[in-house]
């Protein structure tokens, strides 16, 4: 499990894709997680924009403009990875691209901002 400064840096990395981006389709991949997924998760977040990226403690933080907040926990895996849609992907920290398997993605979120690329995030 990743420690604070490591989870400050995914946060720091994550918010330039993140923040003034509108969250155009999100994705549950693991619904049979530890603890359950709030009722209409992907469709509270569908359409809404993000205006801040946070962290308090181990938890990131997304401030939606519905005054909802998307709270995000990097589990064991500790890495998001964010790809340019038709590009090659990137990561929002230093762990290798090639050691993530789809089938630990728990979520995904298409991104889109007007003066960004569209990005897609799995986490």
């Amino acid at each position: 499990m990743p420690e604070l400064p490591e989870v400050e840096t995914v946060k720091r990395g994550l918010a330039p894709f993140f923040e003034g981006a509108t969250i155009v389709n999100a994705r549950v991949g693991r619904p049979d997680l530890r603890f359950p997924f709030p009722e209409n998760f992907t469709d509270r977040l569908e359409g809404r924009t993000v205006t801040s990226m946070g962290r308090r403690a181990k938890y990131l933080m997304a401030d939606l403009d519905s005054n909802d907040v998307l709270v995000m926990h990097l589990g064991m895996s500790g890495s998001f990875r964010c790809e340019h849609l038709g590009n090659a992907p990137s990561s929002a920290n230093a762990s290798e691209q090639s050691s993530k398997l789809p089938k630990h993605d728990h979520v995904m979120f298409e991104l889109s901002a007007p003066d960004k690329a569209q990005v897609s995030l799995a986490a």
